[in-house]
């Protein structure tokens, strides 16, 4: 699991995770209560102070969720560890 460290990241990830969901981003935007235009520049890299409830929105519509780790890299094991819980 890779750290996303910038709005470039981001939007590949919600891209990725949209078309593993079989969504269009009109779709995508009707879920999330946002514009289609919105997604789109979201995916791009286009929005670096995009709010945050809006951003948010698009990643319940994902049924995905916000993960903060340590911004030092961690050991596969131990982020494992972390986001089970063992650590």
């Amino acid at each position: 699991m890779k750290g996303l460290t910038n709005e470039i990241e981001l939007g590949a990830a919600l891209r990725d995770r949209r078309k593993r969901a079989g969504l269009t981003q009109a779709r995508l935007a009707e879920l999330a209560g946002v514009s289609r235009a919105f997604v789109m520049d979201l995916e791009k890299g286009r929005r670096p102070r995009a709010e945050l409830n809006r951003v948010l929105s698009v990643v319940r519509a994902l049924d995905a969720a916000v993960v903060l780790v340590d911004h030092h890299e961690m050991a596969p094991d131990d982020l494992l560890a972390a986001l089970l819980g063992n650590r």
